[in-house]
């Protein structure tokens, strides 16, 4: 007899990502011409982890207490202050009711939402071109999940279907939570236009009039890698005003990513609603959640954080590095989708980021036919992943040629 749970019995990480970056990593060591295109990290043309300056300028300046003394669970006031003018920039003071709570990473924020706003047995609703990770937080959470299609038969954003499971859910459990990863979605690299978030609010709007909780839970990891900058991906945030008070948007933010931290582990969940009391109950659960969970969140990450985005210099600075990284992360896709298009290579639709996806009816195949050519990338279900962030402006220009091959061969 297992000395297990009964249903921890099943839990196996079957996430590969994690796995074949590792296998990719130790390739690439034994062999440097090996190309690594696995794990969302963001290196320079060199093939170096880019590296913010501003951000280590900051990091050596933390005093020895600001690195290593134990940090409050919902975080510093400092800190929930410098997240929200951050993600909120220009609308900060338009906003009535916001609750911050500090989290390990963009995951946290994510886990935190599914243990407090859905049921035992319920279902969150999740994209069916996804991060894997998200199945793993349903279950943790004694959830499940259904997914809706992204893309409708024409490629465009299915709002449709949106809708439609949305409907299904409220009927089925009396409530939603709808998860979206927006901008830069991850895996496909899709990013929502202002009307289509307009469309999404009003959905949520027409749900939940009757008082029938919708949660919409905005995984804004990739958030400030949007090629069109900070004003249009606020402009999108600043319609959470127009939610109901029976709904309430929750901001999955990852400081890890915006500022390259991505083993220090911290971030936030920030929550805005029309009703005070949402905010109280999402302080009070959270905070008991975080406490259960991680105890609380690394206090060098989050003072390194606050440094930067309260101070005017650093700030400044920072901003200025991250038009950089956007810029070559733009140049290396703009290759990318130019060489795909010159071989007839098809992705999903792509806008922005880190990843582009290939449809794909064998990923295994293809993926080990590219490993015994030295390319690493992700195989997931029915298409392949490409992390143009890991991978430089040349190899964007070969590997077009390469996949195509790889999967013309496999077929």
């Amino acid at each position: 007899m297992s000395l297990l749970a009964k249903r921890s019995i099943v839990k196996e990480d079957k996430s590969n990502i994690i796995t074949l970056g590792a296998i990719a990593k130790e390739m690439k060591k034994k062999d440097p011409s090996v190309v690594n295109a696995t794990i969302g990290m963001l290196y320079d043309e060199e093939g170096k982890l880019f590296v913010f300056d501003s951000v280590n300028e900051a990091l050596n300046n933390l005093t020895d207490d600001e690195k290593f003394s134990y940090a409050s669970t919902p975080g510093p006031d400092t800190y929930h202050e410098a997240i929200k003018h951050w993600v909120l920039r220009e609308h900060y003071s338009s906003f009535m009711n916001v609750g911050v709570m500090a989290t390990p990473g963009g995951s946290g924020a994510i886990s935190n939402t599914f243990s407090n706003y859905l049921n035992p047995g319920d279902e969150v609703l999740l994209p069916n071109y996804m991060w894997g990770n998200y199945k793993q937080f349903a279950y943790e959470n004694y959830a499940s999940f259904r997914t809706y299609s992204l893309f409708d038969e024409n490629n465009k954003f299915n709002l449709k279907d949106i809708y439609n499971q949305m409907v299904s859910l409220k009927n089925k459990q009396g409530r939603i939570l709808l998860v979206i990863n927006d901008p830069c979605q991850n895996p496909t690299g899709y990013t929502m236009s202002f009307d289509e978030w307009k469309s999404i609010i009003n959905m949520i709007n027409e749900l939940s009039n009757d008082g029938t909780p919708v949660i919409l839970l905005h995984d804004m990891a990739y958030i400030d890698y949007d090629k069109r900058g900070f004003k249009a991906t606020r402009d999108k945030i600043a319609l959470y005003k127009n939610l109901n008070s029976n709904a309430m948007a929750i901001m999955a933010f990852s400081g890890s990513k915006t500022m390259a931290l991505y083993g220090i582990r911290v971030g936030a969940m920030i929550a805005v609603s029309n009703s005070e009391e949402n905010i109280l109950e999402f302080n009070k659960a959270n905070k008991f959640s975080s406490r259960a969970k991680w105890s609380n969140t690394t206090n060098l990450g989050m003072n390194l954080i606050t440094k930067v985005l309260t101070d005017d210099k650093l700030r400044n600075k920072f901003e200025e590095e991250l038009e950089l990284s956007r810029k070559t992360l733009i140049d290396r896709a703009n290759m990318f989708i130019e060489k795909s298009n010159e071989v007839g290579l098809k992705t999903l639709p792509f806008d922005c980021g880190f990843f582009i996806t290939i449809p794909c009816s064998n990923p295994n195949s293809v993926y080990q036919y590219l490993v015994d050519k030295k390319i690493h990338i992700i195989p997931m279900d029915n298409v392949i992943r490409v992390t143009i962030s890991a991978i430089s402006i040349k190899d964007c220009k070969k590997l077009p040629i390469l996949i195509k091959e790889a999967i013309d061969y496999c077929k």
